[in-house]
């Protein structure tokens, strides 16, 4: 009986201690982008980093070509990337969607990445993206409370996909050309209610008609709403009419319909090139959303707000709205502004949502270097004169060289040509090619 009564104490004797030993739990290592938007979960570092810049990257192109603001939820209700090591690599991606006290969540699992994963991989993520903006409404940011998870149709995401890794917007889809001539445009109804699951992948031609039917309706005026409720709506009985419920400005007949859609891939595909702003109608473009149509509701007066005088209207009311709206507008101009342009304009748009959603840590500093850069786009386009001159004025690096800098102050020293001399030139180049 002392023997047992001894055993059991060194039992219970032992048992803390033996508990304490024990190591805690690993937590999964996680990294996550700077507005906690997205967080990637499993692999190593280089894994993560990669995959969350591409992610990232990816988000805005995606919110930019639907025309949605760049939203951020709270950080507690972020994207979660799983790389997960177990799922063997042929495994599709699986986006899984639940609902908790605090909202919804959105949880991607997937296989290390590869490169023959990685189209999978990206079509995957462009499908989460729209199901969050699907599932949380600008309105709520935790989400709806009776929402149901819709069926991403195959169009968004073949154009999505061709605009991540095509942003030139002078592309034109002439891959539709043979279907026109011929009379075999599909109908508007049969590229609607294709659904992302389709086993069967899409052709160039599909691509193009994918990338067709997203322009004709992101050139409505009610684009930036129809859309949205577009990705929430449930279009398998009866797409047509699901569209015109998204889109007011979309009404008429299904025939009425068909025209217009069949008109504008006939003018989409048609154009060798999109006519885009040059170089002083950029800037003119600029110089107008630059300022802020603000009404003061205390004495009913209108004033003209730089964007920089940020401290004279964030308080008024209305102002963020104004400034989401003119987020938009920087995008739109972005896609037929002169190239050199581009990243000027980035910077404006991402402006005017930090001013719209209260950050203006570091602003007056970026939006005085858009201005500087601006001066410089102006003047390396004012030396353009031939195509002798092309390549230095826009690829040339900012630290220009001594040398570079003496061949353009003796540019500027050359006299100006007089129209005698401009009609020599003409007349000796019509005898050139004349002759050839």
């Amino acid at each position: 009986m002392r023997c047992t009564v001894a055993i059991f104490v060194l039992a219970f004797t032992l048992a803390p201690s033996a508990l304490a030993q024990t190591p805690p739990p690993v937590r999964p290592v996680q990294t996550s982008d700077q507005f906690s938007q997205l967080l990637v979960s499993g692999g190593d570092f280089p894994q993560r980093v990669a995959l969350l810049r591409a992610a990232s990257e990816l988000r805005t192109i995606v919110l930019e070509a639907l025309g949605q603001p760049q939203l951020r939820y709270p950080a507690a209700r972020p994207i979660l990337l799983i790389i997960n090591s177990l799922i063997p690599t042929r495994s599709l991606p699986r986006l899984s969607v639940t609902e908790d006290p605090g909202g919804i969540k959105l949880q991607l699992t997937f296989a290390p990445p590869s490169p023959t994963s990685a189209p999978q991989l990206e079509r995957a993520l462009v499908v989460t993206l729209l199901t969050e903006l699907a599932v949380r409404p600008t309105d709520s940011p935790a989400g709806t409370t009776d929402y149901a998870v819709p069926q991403i149709p195959r169009w968004i995401v073949d154009a999505l996909c061709h605009k991540a890794h095509n942003p030139n917007p002078l592309q034109a889809p002439v891959a539709l050309l043979p279907l026109l001539d011929s009379g075999r445009l599909p109908p508007l109804t049969a590229l609607l209610s294709r659904p992302e699951t389709d086993p069967i992948g899409s052709t160039i031609e599909e691509v193009d008609l994918h990338r067709c039917l997203l322009s004709f309706l992101r050139s409505r005026e009610d684009a930036s709403s129809g859309l949205h409720k577009l990705l929430s709506t449930q279009i398998a009985g009866d797409p047509l009419r699901a569209v015109q419920r998204c889109f007011a400005s979309i009404n008429g007949t299904d025939a009425t319909l068909q025209r217009e859609w069949t008109l504008h891939v006939a003018t989409s595909s048609s154009q060798a090139t999109i006519v885009a702003l040059d170089g002083p109608q950029t800037e003119l473009e600029i110089q107008k959303l630059l300022l802020l149509d603000v009404t003061d509701p205390e004495s009913g007066q209108h004033f003209s707000y730089p964007l920089s005088q940020f401290d004279d209207y964030l308080r008024l009311p209305g102002a963020k709205n104004l400034l989401l709206h003119r987020q938009l507008e920087f995008n739109s101009l972005r896609e037929r502004a002169h190239f050199l342009y581009s990243e000027v304009i980035a910077t404006y748009a991402t402006a005017c949502n930090e001013l719209a959603t209260g950050r203006t840590k570091d602003l007056v500093r970026r939006l005085r270097n858009a201005t500087l850069e601006r001066e410089s786009i102006a003047a390396r386009l004012s030396r353009i004169r031939d195509h002798l001159n092309w390549f230095e004025a826009v690829e040339a690096p900012r630290q220009w060289t001594p040398q570079l800098a003496e061949f353009y102050r003796k540019l500027d020293e050359l006299p100006p040509l007089t129209e005698r001399m401009k009609a020599e030139l003409d007349r000796a180049e019509r005898e050139f090619n004349s002759r050839r």
